[in-house]
Protein backbone atom coordinates (compact mmCIF):
# COMPACT_ATOMS: atom_id res chain seq x y z
CA UNK A 1 0.00 0.00 0.00
CA UNK A 2 1.30 3.61 -0.84
CA UNK A 3 1.70 5.79 2.02
CA UNK A 4 -0.82 8.92 1.42
CA UNK A 5 2.08 11.53 1.43
CA UNK A 6 5.31 12.60 -0.17
CA UNK A 7 8.91 11.40 0.84
CA UNK A 8 12.03 13.58 0.92
CA UNK A 9 15.14 12.77 1.06
CA UNK A 10 17.20 15.43 2.76
CA UNK A 11 21.04 15.20 2.39
CA UNK A 12 22.31 17.97 4.89
CA UNK A 13 24.21 18.39 8.40
CA UNK A 14 22.24 18.99 11.76
CA UNK A 15 22.69 21.23 14.20
CA UNK A 16 22.11 20.87 17.74
CA UNK A 17 21.90 24.57 19.01
CA UNK A 18 21.33 27.48 16.67
CA UNK A 19 18.38 26.36 13.60
CA UNK A 20 20.03 25.78 10.41
CA UNK A 21 20.02 23.24 8.15
CA UNK A 22 18.13 20.07 8.96
CA UNK A 23 16.48 21.69 11.98
CA UNK A 24 14.99 24.08 9.75
CA UNK A 25 14.35 21.26 6.95
CA UNK A 26 12.08 18.84 9.28
CA UNK A 27 9.89 21.54 10.69
CA UNK A 28 8.87 23.46 7.60
CA UNK A 29 8.50 20.37 5.20
CA UNK A 30 6.39 18.45 7.82
CA UNK A 31 4.24 21.08 7.97
CA UNK A 32 3.57 21.50 4.32
CA UNK A 33 2.59 17.73 4.67
CA UNK A 34 6.26 16.00 3.22
CA UNK A 35 7.98 13.85 5.27
CA UNK A 36 11.42 14.14 5.58
CA UNK A 37 13.87 11.23 5.85
CA UNK A 38 16.89 13.15 7.05
CA UNK A 39 20.39 11.97 5.53
CA UNK A 40 22.83 13.95 7.58
CA UNK A 41 26.31 14.03 6.60
CA UNK A 42 27.76 15.86 9.23
CA UNK A 43 26.84 16.22 13.16
CA UNK A 44 27.43 19.58 15.10
CA UNK A 45 26.89 20.68 18.49
CA UNK A 46 26.36 24.28 16.95
CA UNK A 47 26.41 25.82 13.53
CA UNK A 48 29.31 27.32 13.01
CA UNK A 49 28.56 30.84 12.95
CA UNK A 50 29.13 32.56 15.82
CA UNK A 51 29.28 29.81 18.47
CA UNK A 52 33.06 29.60 19.25
CA UNK A 53 34.04 25.77 17.88
CA UNK A 54 31.58 23.69 18.13
CA UNK A 55 32.00 19.42 18.21
CA UNK A 56 31.88 17.61 15.03
CA UNK A 57 31.21 14.24 13.85
CA UNK A 58 31.55 13.76 10.35
CA UNK A 59 29.40 10.93 8.74
CA UNK A 60 31.46 10.21 5.38
CA UNK A 61 30.48 6.94 3.89
CA UNK A 62 27.15 6.95 5.39
CA UNK A 63 24.69 8.48 2.42
CA UNK A 64 25.75 5.57 0.72
CA UNK A 65 25.13 3.53 2.99
CA UNK A 66 21.78 4.49 3.94
CA UNK A 67 20.91 4.54 0.15
CA UNK A 68 21.76 1.38 0.37
CA UNK A 69 19.56 0.36 3.04
CA UNK A 70 16.35 1.97 1.24
CA UNK A 71 17.08 0.33 -2.15
CA UNK A 72 16.68 -3.10 0.10
CA UNK A 73 13.64 -2.32 1.82
CA UNK A 74 11.86 -0.56 -1.71
CA UNK A 75 11.74 2.56 -0.43
CA UNK A 76 10.77 5.67 -2.86
CA UNK A 77 11.67 9.26 -2.33
CA UNK A 78 9.57 12.25 -4.59
CA UNK A 79 11.94 14.22 -3.78
CA UNK A 80 15.76 14.68 -2.93
CA UNK A 81 17.09 17.84 -0.90
CA UNK A 82 21.27 17.94 -1.90
CA UNK A 83 22.41 20.24 1.09
CA UNK A 84 25.34 20.66 2.82
CA UNK A 85 27.57 17.94 1.81
CA UNK A 86 30.89 19.42 3.28
CA UNK A 87 33.39 17.13 1.83
CA UNK A 88 34.50 15.69 -1.79
CA UNK A 89 33.92 12.12 -0.18
CA UNK A 90 30.16 13.10 0.14
CA UNK A 91 29.97 14.73 -3.40
CA UNK A 92 31.03 11.51 -4.94
CA UNK A 93 28.62 9.87 -2.73
CA UNK A 94 25.72 11.57 -3.80
CA UNK A 95 26.60 11.64 -7.26
CA UNK A 96 26.25 7.78 -7.61
CA UNK A 97 22.80 7.73 -5.99
CA UNK A 98 21.96 10.71 -8.40
CA UNK A 99 22.75 8.75 -11.53
CA UNK A 100 20.67 6.19 -10.31
CA UNK A 101 17.59 7.74 -10.35
CA UNK A 102 18.21 10.39 -13.08
CA UNK A 103 15.47 8.47 -14.87
CA UNK A 104 13.46 8.49 -12.18
CA UNK A 105 10.55 11.12 -11.31
CA UNK A 106 12.07 12.41 -8.17
CA UNK A 107 12.84 15.95 -7.56
CA UNK A 108 16.06 17.00 -7.23
CA UNK A 109 17.46 20.20 -5.97
CA UNK A 110 20.69 21.15 -5.34
CA UNK A 111 21.77 24.15 -2.82
CA UNK A 112 25.32 23.79 -3.68
CA UNK A 113 26.53 25.58 0.28
CA UNK A 114 30.23 26.55 0.31
CA UNK A 115 30.07 30.26 0.33
CA UNK A 116 28.66 33.70 1.19
CA UNK A 117 28.98 37.65 1.51
CA UNK A 118 31.85 37.23 -1.24
CA UNK A 119 33.81 34.31 -0.19
CA UNK A 120 34.32 30.54 0.40
CA UNK A 121 33.76 29.60 3.68
CA UNK A 122 36.72 28.75 5.14
CA UNK A 123 36.28 24.90 5.16
CA UNK A 124 35.89 25.50 1.27
CA UNK A 125 37.83 26.07 -1.59
CA UNK A 126 37.59 25.71 -6.03
CA UNK A 127 38.46 22.36 -5.59
CA UNK A 128 35.12 21.73 -4.12
CA UNK A 129 32.91 24.24 -5.93
CA UNK A 130 34.42 22.53 -9.03
CA UNK A 131 33.36 18.77 -7.43
CA UNK A 132 29.85 20.23 -6.74
CA UNK A 133 29.23 20.88 -10.62
CA UNK A 134 29.03 17.37 -11.24
CA UNK A 135 26.13 16.82 -9.70
CA UNK A 136 24.44 19.44 -11.54
CA UNK A 137 23.69 18.17 -14.18
CA UNK A 138 21.44 15.04 -12.37
CA UNK A 139 19.05 17.98 -10.84
CA UNK A 140 16.21 19.69 -11.90
CA UNK A 141 16.31 22.83 -9.98
CA UNK A 142 19.93 24.52 -8.40
CA UNK A 143 19.34 27.22 -5.38
CA UNK A 144 22.95 29.00 -4.96
CA UNK A 145 23.32 32.60 -3.22
CA UNK A 146 24.73 35.33 -5.59
CA UNK A 147 28.35 34.65 -4.35
CA UNK A 148 27.99 30.60 -4.91
CA UNK A 149 26.75 31.57 -8.41
CA UNK A 150 29.16 34.03 -9.24
CA UNK A 151 31.84 31.73 -8.11
CA UNK A 152 30.34 28.23 -10.30
CA UNK A 153 29.81 30.53 -13.33
CA UNK A 154 33.11 31.64 -13.09
CA UNK A 155 32.32 35.31 -12.93
CA UNK A 156 33.82 37.96 -10.88
CA UNK A 157 31.18 38.60 -7.75
CA UNK A 158 30.30 42.07 -8.00
CA UNK A 159 28.47 44.57 -5.42
CA UNK A 160 25.21 45.08 -7.85
CA UNK A 161 23.92 43.30 -10.64
CA UNK A 162 21.60 44.43 -13.40
CA UNK A 163 19.34 41.69 -15.25
CA UNK A 164 21.53 41.14 -18.23
CA UNK A 165 24.38 40.06 -15.80
CA UNK A 166 22.19 38.10 -14.12
CA UNK A 167 21.37 36.39 -17.07
CA UNK A 168 24.42 35.75 -18.72
CA UNK A 169 24.98 34.09 -15.00
CA UNK A 170 22.24 31.74 -14.67
CA UNK A 171 22.61 30.35 -18.79
CA UNK A 172 26.27 29.41 -17.26
CA UNK A 173 24.89 27.74 -14.74
CA UNK A 174 22.38 26.20 -17.10
CA UNK A 175 25.11 24.98 -19.20
CA UNK A 176 26.40 23.11 -16.35
CA UNK A 177 22.99 20.61 -16.80
CA UNK A 178 20.37 22.25 -14.43
CA UNK A 179 16.99 23.30 -15.66
CA UNK A 180 16.33 25.34 -14.14
CA UNK A 181 17.95 28.14 -11.67
CA UNK A 182 17.20 30.35 -8.85
CA UNK A 183 19.87 32.83 -7.45
CA UNK A 184 19.54 34.26 -3.61
CA UNK A 185 20.72 37.22 -1.68
CA UNK A 186 21.18 39.42 -5.47
CA UNK A 187 22.42 42.98 -4.65
CA UNK A 188 20.42 45.42 -6.72
CA UNK A 189 21.35 48.95 -7.47
CA UNK A 190 19.14 49.93 -5.57
CA UNK A 191 20.63 49.40 -2.02
CA UNK A 192 17.09 49.16 0.27
CA UNK A 193 16.87 46.04 -2.00
CA UNK A 194 17.47 42.65 -2.68
CA UNK A 195 16.18 39.88 -5.35
CA UNK A 196 15.81 36.68 -5.95
CA UNK A 197 16.32 35.62 -9.36
CA UNK A 198 14.46 32.69 -11.52
CA UNK A 199 15.63 30.99 -14.42
CA UNK A 200 13.99 28.70 -16.32
CA UNK A 201 16.04 27.21 -19.23
CA UNK A 202 13.00 26.36 -21.94
CA UNK A 203 11.84 30.39 -21.72
CA UNK A 204 15.69 31.75 -21.44
CA UNK A 205 14.85 34.36 -19.22
CA UNK A 206 14.91 36.20 -15.88
CA UNK A 207 12.24 37.16 -13.28
CA UNK A 208 12.96 39.15 -10.36
CA UNK A 209 11.33 39.00 -6.99
CA UNK A 210 12.69 41.74 -5.14
CA UNK A 211 11.98 42.85 -1.28
CA UNK A 212 13.31 45.55 0.98
CA UNK A 213 16.30 44.91 2.64
CA UNK A 214 15.21 43.87 6.14
CA UNK A 215 17.93 45.26 9.12
CA UNK A 216 18.48 41.85 10.43
CA UNK A 217 20.21 38.70 9.28
CA UNK A 218 20.17 35.43 10.34
CA UNK A 219 21.48 32.13 9.44
CA UNK A 220 19.63 29.77 7.65
CA UNK A 221 17.18 31.25 6.08
CA UNK A 222 18.59 29.66 2.45
CA UNK A 223 17.38 26.10 3.98
CA UNK A 224 14.03 27.55 5.01
CA UNK A 225 13.68 29.27 1.51
CA UNK A 226 15.22 25.85 -0.73
CA UNK A 227 12.78 23.69 1.94
CA UNK A 228 9.34 25.77 1.01
CA UNK A 229 10.51 25.62 -2.85
CA UNK A 230 10.47 21.68 -2.71
CA UNK A 231 7.39 21.54 -0.39
CA UNK A 232 5.58 24.03 -2.57
CA UNK A 233 6.93 22.20 -5.96
CA UNK A 234 5.32 18.91 -4.66
CA UNK A 235 2.71 20.19 -3.54
CA UNK A 236 1.66 20.96 -7.52
CA UNK A 237 2.56 24.40 -7.58
CA UNK A 238 4.81 25.94 -10.24
CA UNK A 239 8.72 27.22 -10.31
CA UNK A 240 7.47 30.75 -10.07
CA UNK A 241 4.68 30.54 -7.54
CA UNK A 242 7.30 28.47 -5.61
CA UNK A 243 9.83 30.73 -5.58
CA UNK A 244 7.72 33.47 -4.34
CA UNK A 245 6.07 32.00 -1.33
CA UNK A 246 10.00 31.07 -0.37
CA UNK A 247 10.51 34.71 -0.24
CA UNK A 248 7.59 35.57 1.23
CA UNK A 249 7.67 33.48 4.28
CA UNK A 250 11.20 34.02 4.66
CA UNK A 251 10.45 37.82 5.11
CA UNK A 252 7.62 36.91 7.52
CA UNK A 253 10.22 34.53 9.98
CA UNK A 254 12.57 37.86 9.67
CA UNK A 255 10.37 40.17 10.48
CA UNK A 256 8.64 37.69 12.92
CA UNK A 257 12.02 36.82 14.88
CA UNK A 258 13.38 40.45 14.83
CA UNK A 259 10.57 41.42 17.12
CA UNK A 260 12.05 39.64 20.21
CA UNK A 261 15.67 40.36 21.64
CA UNK A 262 17.92 37.55 21.27
CA UNK A 263 20.81 37.13 19.85
CA UNK A 264 20.79 36.55 15.90
CA UNK A 265 23.17 33.76 15.72
CA UNK A 266 20.40 31.67 17.08
CA UNK A 267 18.80 31.59 13.76
CA UNK A 268 15.34 32.21 13.19
CA UNK A 269 12.28 31.77 15.87
CA UNK A 270 10.80 29.74 13.28
CA UNK A 271 8.44 27.86 15.60
CA UNK A 272 6.41 31.18 15.78
CA UNK A 273 6.65 31.74 12.11
CA UNK A 274 5.66 27.69 11.09
CA UNK A 275 1.74 28.94 11.24
CA UNK A 276 2.46 31.76 8.28
CA UNK A 277 3.13 28.52 5.63
CA UNK A 278 -0.22 27.36 5.22
CA UNK A 279 -2.27 30.94 4.74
Amino acid sequence: MKKPIKRVAAIHDLCGVGKAALTNVIPVLSTMGIEVCPIPTTILSTHTGGFNTPSIVKLEGYISKAIKHYIEIEIDFEGIFVGYLGSNANIDDTLTLLKSIKEDSSLIVLDPIFGDHGKYYSNFDKSYSDNLKKLAIYSNIMTPNFTEACILAEEKIASEINEEELLMISRKLHKLGCESIIITSVPLYDKNKIATAIYEGKRDSIELISCDRLEKSYPGTGDIFTSVLIGMMLNGNSLSESTKKSCAFIEKCILESSQYDYPVKEGILLEKALKYLNN
